[in-house]
């Protein structure tokens, strides 16, 4: 379960990766759209999964129908089908993480670095 995210992204950014030497538009959207379905909490990133499923499967159908190159058809059909995986499976998939300092923990303020420098202590230490 914990590689799963990993793996559709891989699989979604290859896609993406091999549509950008066919068609540059195409491929950096998909690109952008697997970037932010990587950083985003499971609800937009069903939202951003299925705008990448739409858009793999529009170059998919353009293709089939003559009106694309065939050389965006290994890219479309690899971003199209794990982008599917993502909308249906991604609602599973943990959030990603927001750092690594405690939720207790509050950021320093000017008053505590001048009361640090007040103790004779190193704030930046």
């Amino acid at each position: 379960m914990r590689r799963e995210p990993l793996l559709v992204a891989a699989a979604a950014a290859a896609g993406g990766l091999l549509l950008l030497l066919a068609e540059p538009g195409v491929g950096l959207v998909a690109l952008a759209g697997v970037g932010a379905a990587l950083l985003l909490s499971p609800g937009p990133r069903r939202v951003v999964s299925g705008v990448l499923l739409v858009v793999g499967g529009a170059t998919v159908g353009a293709v089939l129908a003559g009106a694309g190159d065939r050389l965006l058809l290994p890219g479309a059909v690899l971003l199209a089908a794990a982008a599917a995986v993502a909308v249906l499976r991604s609602g599973r998939w943990p959030p990603p993480r927001r750092g690594e300092r405690d939720r207790g923990t509050r950021e320093p303020t000017d008053r505590d670095t001048w009361a640090a420098l007040d103790r004779g202590e190193d704030p930046t230490a």
